[in-house]
């Protein structure tokens, strides 16, 4: 795989990621972004350090490789908005 589909900064990447649904993530009814800021704040509200709660709200970055048809065949049920 090379490092060759899209440069974007960070939000830019999060909005992106935006345009994806994963109904396999238990909270459907939130979108991406909404489930990073909240599984980042809630490992934070926990007192974890920061590189946790930077885990937490990029954890689900990967995904965006379904945007660009990287994850076909994967066990997750994922469309675009």
């Amino acid at each position: 795989m090379k490092f060759d589909r899209k440069e974007m900064p960070i939000w830019e990447a999060f909005d992106f990621l935006n345009t994806l649904v994963d109904d396999s993530d238990p909270d459907i009814e939130l979108d991406q972004l909404q489930h990073l800021l909240q599984t980042s704040e809630a490992i934070r509200a926990d007192g974890h350090p920061d590189w946790f709660v930077l885990t937490g709200l990029l954890h689900d970055m990967g995904k965006v490789l379904c945007l660009f048809g990287e994850l076909n065949g994967q066990s997750w049920v994922i469309h675009s908005r």
